[in-house]
């Protein structure tokens, strides 16, 4: 099940991360959790107007919908945004969560962390 992060409590424990994880347009702080995934998107004014940031917040959270079976369970993570990223066409976007799910993936599967 994928639970959306929304309280600023819950944010701030992302200042002391498990792990983190980068790509060349996301910073990504994950915490380990107990039987669960809980997503949270920060987009920051330095990524453009705020009609930019709802539509990559709008199509982050899309593209999570339809691939949740594939993200593992026990970890809380925050997509930042780098800048940039709100000038990424779909294809582009999909291959980089699709890079952060597979970093999640190999995690779990090989015990690192």
């Amino acid at each position: 099940m994928l639970r959306w992060i929304t309280s600023h409590s819950e944010y701030a424990e992302f200042f002391q991360p498990d792990f983190q994880l980068r790509t060349a347009y996301f910073y990504v702080p994950v915490l380990y959790t107990e039987d669960e995934t809980a997503v949270g998107i920060t987009i920051s004014r330095k990524i453009g107007k705020a009609v930019k940031r709802n539509l990559l917040k709008r199509r982050i959270k899309s593209w999570l919908r339809s691939n949740r079976d594939n993200l593992p369970l026990g970890y809380r993570f925050n997509l930042v945004a780098k800048k940039g990223a709100s000038d990424l066409e779909w294809q582009q976007l999909s291959s980089e969560l699709s890079k952060i799910t597979v970093q999640l993936q190999s995690r779990v599967r090989y015990g690192n962390g």
